[in-house]
């Protein structure tokens, strides 16, 4: 009798571990060190990840900075994010959804108004850079275009790392240690109260396209590519299409957001309603 009892026990185990969800960490970056990063994680959170990704996995958040971000989803831990830029060394190491969870206004040039006329023509990093001028880059990510030209060891070009670097950068770049940053409005405003913000000017980029994709990204893991493909799937969704209206109305201006969806219907088959 012991020994039916034990069997039963043992088969009861064995049936709860084998129906138990894996665990999924979604990484998010402690950017703003506000709470507006657990705002964004908990909207995307409640419209996409979880309808997306909840009935297979066992969700968990945590925060941490951009670099340890890209660690994790380099690693072979069961790891994503959410709005990851794309580049050539990071498809080497993760993997991508197909269709952009947001479609982000690109980084500007920012500097002090002394230091820059205002203008709407973009401006080339690559001659201010010829012309002496000394940028302050986050060094654990990427530029994209840029991150050729700001590795050539002529430019002066500083890499600030560690914990909340581009605090770091907007003070440098307010108390004058150098005349240049790249960064998304958001970011900037984020970081610099009012009275410091009327200080800077920006300008558009002339080696930047007009707009830059931000995708939902996994470690190369069984886990990561199952949770790609759900994402994946979901991106169809009519739920998805509504977030994604939301989201680029809410956040740009009335002619970016309009563009931006049309991008998503011709490139990526989405649709939405009432998008014009």
């Amino acid at each position: 009798m012991r020994l039916i009892a034990f069997i039963v026990i043992l088969f009861t185990l064995n049936t709860a571990t084998a129906t138990e969800k894996p665990k999924l960490t979604i990484w998010s970056h402690a950017y703003f060190a506000s709470e507006a990063d657990k705002l964004s994680i908990n909207l995307h959170l409640a419209a996409v990840i979880k309808p997306a990704l909840s009935k297979t996995f066992n969700i968990d958040v945590e925060f941490t900075n951009h670099a340890r971000v890209i660690k994790h989803l380099s690693s072979n831990e069961p790891s994503c994010t959410f709005n990851a830029i794309k580049t050539p060394e990071r498809e080497e190491n993760m993997v991508f959804s197909k269709v952009p969870t947001y479609m982000h206004l690109q980084r500007q040039l920012y500097a002090l108004k002394s230091a820059l006329q205002p203008s709407s023509e973009p401006i080339s990093v690559a001659e201010l850079l010829k012309n002496k001028g000394s940028f302050g880059i986050i060094g654990s990510t990427s530029y994209r275009e840029l991150d050729e030209i700001f590795a050539n060891k002529h430019h002066n070009v500083a890499a600030i790392y560690g914990e909340n670097a581009f605090l770091q950068l907007s003070q440098l770049l307010i108390n004058k240690r150098i005349d240049y940053i790249i960064a998304y409005k958001q970011a900037l405003e984020a970081h610099i109260p009012a009275h410091e913000l009327d200080l800077l000017t920006s300008r558009r980029i002339a080696e930047y396209p007009e707009f830059i994709n931000g995708f939902f990204a996994c470690s190369k893991t069984t886990i990561g590519y199952r949770a790609i493909a759900l994402i994946d799937n979901f991106m169809k969704s009519a739920e998805m299409a509504a977030y994604l209206q939301q989201l680029h109305r809410q956040n740009n201006h009335p002619d970016d957001a309009k563009a931006m969806l049309d991008i998503y219907t011709q490139r990526y088959g989405i649709h939405f309603k009432n998008s014009h």
